[in-house]
């Protein structure tokens, strides 16, 4: 499957890094390569659904704890959108879509 990451999830990763760095630069790069990782990991057709029902209808979410990765599968496209990173304790009823 191709994996494509939307603008709104690229941010989602670079607010998450920020926010860490502030008190363990390196901490906020493992933890962004760690996310990197499990999204990559989409890329095979066999781990696409792996992630449980996500919130709002047709989407998965996948657990790198303790962040959220929201995303969507198109099997007619053969393609992995991811739609957003967020924190697990985030309210998310309101920020998904």
């Amino acid at each position: 499957m191709k994996v494509v990451i939307q603008s709104k999830a690229e941010d989602d990763l670079e607010k998450l890094f920020r926010w860490i760095a502030k008190d363990n630069p390196r901490a906020a790069a493992d933890m962004v390569a760690r996310i990197r990782d499990r999204i990559n990991s989409l890329e095979l057709d066999s781990l696409a659904h792996m992630g449980r029902f996500g919130l709002v209808e047709g989407t998965l979410e996948l657990v790198e704890y303790p962040y959220l990765i929201v995303y969507r599968v198109n099997e007619a496209r053969q393609e992995v959108t991811i739609l957003a990173i967020m924190h697990g304790a985030q309210d998310r009823k309101s920020k998904e879509g």
